[in-house]
Order: structure tokens, then C-alpha cells, then sequence
């Protein structure tokens, strides 16, 4: 999906009701959401903070602790639909 989006040379996007960004802004975007979602492997968020922690050496920021749990949420929800 990023790969579809980022193709396009837009100097502004608006990801659903947040504000607008610019360039340098989404590819902070994409980069939090795509180094959240490598190290959620669980249904657990402690398991999660883990694995962030131990990749990248350091506490997640606000955005990234949100897209670890939306990730863990995702699992929780998968797993109860299978």
C-alpha cells in the first residue's frame, strides 16, 4: 500500500482527519508506521514494547506506541476471527 501512495510526487497528502503534510512529514509517517509493524509478532503490547525496545534501542515516541497497539489490536482481532 505505501509503496501504491508513494509513487505519486505530491508535495502535500492528508491521512483521514489529520492535518495536512508535507513531504518530509509522511516519510516520517511511513517510517514509524513500517518499523511499529516489523516488531509486532503477538497479541501481547508488552511483547510489543519489547520488541521495539530491543530493535531499535530506545522507548517508542506517541505515534509509534499507537501504531504498536493498533498492530497488537489487529492480531487480538485475526486470532478471534480464525
Amino acid at each position: 500500500m505505501i509503496e501504491s501512495i508513494t509513487k505519486y510526487e505530491a508535495t502535500y497528502s492528508l491521512l483521514g482527519h489529520e492535518s495536512i503534510c508535507d513531504r518530509d512529514e509522511m516519510n516520517v509517517y511511513w517510517n514509524e508506521l513500517t518499523s511499529t509493524s516489523r516488531v509486532v509478532d503477538s497479541t501481547s503490547m508488552e511483547e510489543a514494547l519489547d520488541s521495539f525496545k530491543k530493535e531499535y534501542r530506545r522507548e517508542p515516541n506517541s505515534n509509534e506506541a499507537f501504531f504498536l497497539q493498533a498492530f497488537v489490536n489487529d492480531r487480538k482481532i485475526h486470532l478471534n476471527h480464525n
